[in-house]
């Protein structure tokens, strides 16, 4: 629009000094427009114009209507001025916006680089740039952290500084090169390459490695990026450890796992259990299925495939299903399980582990348990004893099914075994063992009975416990039977629970539990019945007890109304019918306090019983009884409670004596403050309360400075041989409320750091309702015991002439060198006995002061020439031992014929008499090889005895096949023992009786032991008794007689009424220095009740010599209890009168070498008379032995000998016969007369 835009351009302005009116200055040609508004023809006509130039017309028209043309030009002018100064503000705004729009640019720009850089400063890669020349330029702040560089000390130097790998490369630009196209090749997106990374310290790390070029500032850069992979590689380290660790705990898991693809139907994995619970190989196991392993059907009758789709899929939903399955092996054999499924995690198959844990000894226990519940029910049901012992058979063969069970019933009056309970066995051997008589002979269960023990046969077809009725046991199929005494409460057997099977079987350990069991049922059965008996029988004598027990019996109904009393009750509650309690309402008169009676019915009803309740009565003159009452409830059965029962006690005396008590207890405690030993005693929280004088002196405190103090504080107390602080006895009381002792040896470190050796016990204090509080400690300085105990421990070990170790410790010293030698088949030691030749001789000529100087001279000897290394003992008497340690049997024989020259050279001066001495020595090797230690002294034993036996005086090595005697000997050592297992020792009993006037008629009979044989042939104590002496078997035998002396044969007060006797036991040397035996013969004494005088004890002259001190203490001790002594064998031994006026013997038994020839020897018979004579001056009788005529018991009376033994008085005989002996005595009245 040609009129708008002329009407917008700005006018021009008018020169200085020129106005519109001006006329001087040359006309312009006028502008079109001007020109037009000239030509216009009036105000009025229509002209198309801009709406502001009509406005300015408007505004120049004069009043008539004539146009002012200066005025309309200076409106123009105007309006050309305003827009004008439009335009320079909106060029002046442009110019600003520009100038904001660079502003914001550079912000921006500025803002990226810094967000940039702050990305690169916190992403877990070290990245750096890197010139053309292989020089760094920058790394960011993770590098920094990486290498430990700040970015200045790595610029411009070279790259393999940081990555050393690169310097391997000729030329290190050529590298990075490669690395940077490899990037572009592989897309960028495969993973980095690992590489090695140095830090600042020159440790290298995992690190992995991206290089790519780029092009800045009209240059290439290589960009490199470095991540440290430590961690990772330790993580991923980590995560094959705990893969390895859980396929170890899988393998190493106690059940059976296997791995199913449900997929593909088979198992995928499982671990070495599962091939060994399958018993296939684990590629056949990894091709099969569950199909393969699993039966048809279950033990429900269900089908095994619906079943385990069930199980699988409730798996596969996140369940863990856990059920019993039958499973079967790869040798058909079904095995009951129980089975846990689980799924487990995989991307894209589906897995389900299940681990598989074989049942069969639970549902074994299973069955045997609901059997057992089945035969208490019969128990508790009172049915007959046969159903219950048929219950307990059918278990036996439900837990083991191819088993038969018995259960037989000991007649001990018929002495034989009758069925109750089989009734699988064939038909034709029951009838065979229904009655069996009791032998060894006669089948498992009649063996077992007769021996008193179970009896295991596994192959009937061989036995000899079945040799009468092997026929019938084959007959039937027979081959095993197992049977197992049922012994009662009281340990007799009353019958036999056996296990027959029809193939050759031996028993598991399960086995051996199941007869336990089966037995423990049987016994309680059968006692039980035997009790309802019993209960019967006694039902018949319970109206006389209730009438005439001292105790108040009472029966009262549901509602407390005496039902009736005995006699007892109703003195005790001063009545004088017992109407006159029946008729009371009820038994609340009765009761001093009511809450007392509510209090015991509370707890009738509570637990059906009550025990010991203790309240007040009050009699019927008003007088108060304290009593204790014990009572039950009676229930019909239906179980609805039918009254009471009970009975009450008066202690009413017995509680005054209990208030004495107490005011004596208060007294006690008064005591305690003066008493020698020293007391603490604290509050029940452990504080102290009071010291007396003693335990002030012993902790160094005193009493106001302890007062308050913590137990601990003031009492301090270590153990003697670890040296760690022990928990104060004080303390434990207090925890425990109980009296405590220090059991182990204990020291008090007093308050001036003094230890003192003490010996203490804490007991709790109570007040008379039994509430804790406080507690009492007495303990005293035992110091000089300790000193003494470590000395007699010393002398338990050690032997007191000569120092040496004794043969206990000696043993014990052999015993351990034998564990080190089986622990190191390459040691080898050697056991060395020594038995001096001519010692006898020494003592018997000079004397035992003699003996003695002799054994301490030859240990010196000894000593001198064995290695420090080794270890010497004496044996006892003149025997010594030496163990070498770590020794060859070659060196050992030169340090034995060493030993033996010094000691055949040594001269032993005695007063006047100077004597030679020689020594046999016996060599026995102690390797991983040898036996036992009895052994390894028997071997060097028989060694030394071949030395002897050789001349004496030499050295022996042990050898099979040498020194017969002894090994018959050894031989005789096992006969003994099993002879004692099996009770074939013996008693039989000779008379001693007396043959001069005016002589005790006291009866008197030894006792003398036999053994049978295997045979069962009678062997006589010579062939035996010389081998249980030399290996120490006799304390043994010596106790099994005493004890059967004791216990059945002597006079004894429980025994029937007698005339007084006597019986005479030998006591061996050995038996004397065992330091039990006399504490055994002492028990066995009081517990037998015997009549003082009943035992004699026999000691051998021998005996008595070489063990003089034991022998003494033994006969005195024994002699305050009321036993006789013997000396047996006198006048065999040179040295007997020197000793006799030290050993306390009440007879001489003179030695039976002197009887043959006394009625024309004149020596023997002077040994004799002179025996007689010393006997009678010292008070002590004579007993002549083995006296077997009747001339010499003529010439014994004459010489004045007062009694004798022998077989012209009397053989031994059996002990059966004693009591017929004692009855008759027939002949030793005859002999009297």
């Amino acid at each position: 629009m040609p009129t708008r835009l002329l009407s917008r351009s700005p006018p021009r302005r008018p020169g200085p000094g020129r106005g519109c009116g001006h006329t001087d200055e040359p006309r312009r040609p006028q502008h079109p427009t001007v020109q037009r508004l000239r030509r216009t023809p009036s105000a009025g006509a229509p002209v198309s114009l801009h709406p502001l130039l009509r406005q300015q017309f408007e505004d120049a028209r004069q009043d008539g209507g004539q146009l002012d043309l200066r005025k309309l030009l200076q409106a123009i002018s105007a309006a050309y001025g305003e827009w004008d100064d439009e335009r320079r503000g909106v060029v002046r705004s442009m110019k600003l916006l520009a100038d904001e729009t660079s502003a914001y640019t550079r912000e921006v720009r500025e803002s990226a680089a810094s967000q940039l850089q702050v990305i690169l400063d916190h992403v877990k890669d070290a990245i750096l740039t890197v010139d053309e020349s292989g020089r760094v330029e920058t790394l960011n702040s993770t590098g920094e952290r990486v290498f430990g560089y700040a970015e200045s000390d790595v610029r411009g130097r070279r790259l393999d500084l940081l990555i050393p790998s690169l310097a391997r490369h000729p030329r290190l630009t050529e590298a990075l090169e490669e690395l940077a196209e490899t990037l572009d090749d592989t897309q960028v997106d495969l993973a980095p390459r690992d590489t090695r990374g140095r830090r600042r310290d020159g440790e290298l790390f995992d690190a992995e490695l991206g290089v790519s070029k780029v092009r800045l500032d009209r240059r290439e850069l290589f960009v490199v990026c470095l991540r440290d992979t430590t961690d990772r590689k330790r993580a991923e380290a980590a995560i094959r450890e705990s893969e390895a660790r859980y396929r170890t705990l899988v393998e190493n898991a106690p059940e059976a796992i296997v791995v199913l693809d449900v997929d593909l139907g088979r198992f995928v994995e499982c671990n070495e259990n599962a091939v060994r619970f399958f018993k296939v190989t684990r590629e056949e196991l990894l091709a099969w299925g569950p199909e393969h392993v699993t039966v048809a059907e279950q033990a429900d009758g269900s089908a095994s495939a619906e079943l385990s789709r069930g199980y699988v899929d409730r798996a596969l939903a996140g369940e863990a299903p856990c059920f019993e399955w039958l499973y079967r092996d790869a040798t058909g054999h079904v095995v009951p399980c129980e089975v846990r499924l689980v799924r487990l995690p995989s991307s894209s198959q589906r897995l389900v582990r299940g681990s598989i844990t074989d049942i069969t000894e639970r549902k074994r226990a299973e069955l045997l348990a609901a059997g057992e519940r089945r035969v208490f029910e019969r128990i508790t049901g009172n049915v007959l004893l046969a159903e219950t012992l048929e219950a307990i058979s059918e278990t036996a063969e439900k837990v083991t099914p191819d088993a038969l069970c018995t259960v037989s019933l000991y007649d001990a009056e018929t002495q034989s075994l009758g069925l109750a309970a089989g009734r699988r066995l064939p038909e034709a051997f029951r009838g065979a063992v229904a009655r069996v008589e009791v032998g060894a002979r006669n089948g498992s269960c009649a063996a077992a009975v007769f021996l008193q023990r179970q009896v295991i046969v596994a192959e009937t077809a061989r036995d000899a416990f079945w040799e009468q009725l092997r026929g019938p046991a084959l007959a039937a199929g027979l081959r095993a039977c197992w049977s197992t005494p049922i012994r009662a409460s009281d340990g007799q057997v009353v019958g036999t629970v056996a296990l027959y099977f029809h193939q050759p079987r031996s028993p598991l350990k399960r086995d051996f539990e199941l007869m336990a069991r089966l037995t423990a049922l049987a016994a309680i059965a059968i006692e039980r019945r035997q009790a309802e008996e019993a209960l019967r029988q006694s039902e018949a004598r319970y109206r006389g007890l209730f009438e005439n027990v001292m105790e108040g019996v009472y029966h009262a109904n549901a509602d407390g109304r005496l039902e009736s009393v005995n006699p007892a009750l109703v003195a005790m509650l001063g009545y004088d019918h017992a109407n006159e309690l029946l008729d009371l309402p009820s038994t609340r008169p009765l009761h001093v306090e009511p809450q007392s009676r509510e209090a015991v019915f509370a707890t009738l009803e509570r637990d059906g019983v009550v025990r010991n309740a203790e309240y007040q009565l009050r009699r019927r003159d008003g007088s108060v009884v304290t009593v204790v009452e014990n009572a039950r409830v009676v229930r019909d059965p239906d179980g609805t409670v039918a009254g009471y029962e009970g009975t009450v006690v008066d202690i009413t005396e017995r509680k005054r004596t209990e208030v004495q008590l107490s005011e004596e207890k208060e007294k006690a405690q008064v005591t305690l403050q003066s008493i020698g030993d020293a007391v603490i005693t604290s509050d029940a929280a452990g504080f102290i309360e009071y010291l007396n004088p003693v335990a002030e002196s012993l902790t160094g405190w005193e009493t106001h400075e302890a007062a308050g103090r913590p137990v601990a504080e003031v009492f301090h107390v270590l153990s003697e041989t670890s040296r760690q602080p022990i928990d104060s006895p004080i303390l434990r009381c207090l925890r425990e409320g109980r009296t405590v002792e220090l059991v182990e040896p204990s020291v008090l470190v007093n308050r001036r750091g003094q230890e003192i050796s003490i010996q203490d016990s804490a007991a709790p204090i109570l007040d008379r309702t039994g509430r804790l509080i406080g507690a009492v400690m007495v303990f005293h300085d035992v110091s000089h015991e300790r000193r003494l105990q470590r000395a007699l421990a010393y002398q338990a070990t050690h032997d007191g002439l000569t120092g040496l170790i004794n043969r206990r410790e000696f043993e014990n010293r052999i015993n351990d060198a034998l564990v080190a030698a089986r622990a190191d088949p390459g040691l080898n030691h050697v056991l060395m006995y020594l038995d001096l030749d001519q010692f006898k001789v020494v003592n018997d000529t000079c004397g035992h002061p003699a003996g003695d100087r002799l054994l301490k001279q030859v240990t010196s000897i000894v000593q001198t020439r064995i290695r420090t290394t080794d270890t010497l003992a004496r044996l006892g008497g003149d025997e010594f031992g030496v163990l070498l340690a770590d020794c060859t049997l070659e060196t050992a024989g030169r340090i034995a014929e060493n030993l033996r020259q010094a000691i055949r050279d040594f001269r032993f001066v005695w007063q006047d008499r100077v004597m030679n001495v020689g020594v046999s020595i016996g060599l026995a090797e102690v390797n991983g090889a040898s036996d036992t230690l009895s052994s390894i002294m028997s071997a060097a034993d028989v060694a030394c005895y071949s030395a002897k036996d050789s001349g004496r005086n030499r050295v022996q090595t042990y050898a099979q096949g040498r020194a017969p005697e002894r090994h018959r000997e050894m031989q005789w050592v096992s006969r003994i023992n099993r002879a004692c297992d099996e009770n074939r020792l013996e008693l039989y009993c000779q008379p001693i009786v007396p043959i001069r006037r005016g002589v005790e008629k006291l009866r008197h009979f030894e006792l003398l032991l036999r053994m049978r044989d295997e045979q069962g042939l009678l062997v006589q104590p010579a062939e035996f008794i010389p081998a249980a002496e030399r290996y120490n078997l006799m304390p043994a035998i010596d106790r099994w007689v005493v004890r059967q002396a004791c216990a059945r044969l002597a006079h004894r007060r429980g025994g029937p009424p007698r005339e007084p006797y006597m019986l005479a036991i030998n006591v061996s040397a050995t038996t004397l220095n065992d330091e039990q035996f006399l504490d055994f013969v002492a028990a066995e004494i009081a517990a037998a009740d015997l009549f003082p005088g009943s035992i004699c004890f026999e000691l051998t002259e021998a005996a008595a010599m070489t063990s003089l001190a034991p022998a003494t203490h033994f006969i005195r001790e024994l002699r305050s209890r009321g036993c006789r002594f013997s000396l047996d064998d006198f006048g065999s031994g040179l040295s007997s009168f020197i000793f006799l006026k030290n050993l306390p013997v009440d007879f001489l038994k003179i030695d039976g070498q002197f009887m043959h020839n006394v009625t024309h020897d004149h020596i023997d018979r002077s040994m004799v008379e002179a025996i007689a004579q010393i006997g009678e001056t010292m008070g002590i009788r004579t007993v002549a032995e083995r006296v077997d005529s009747a001339e010499v018991l003529a010439q014994l009376a004459e010489i004045g000998i007062e009694y004798a033994q022998g077989h012209y008085i009397g053989a031994p005989q059996p002990v059966e016969v004693l009591d017929s002996l004692l009855d008759a005595d027939e002949k030793a009245v005859r002999l009297m007369a």
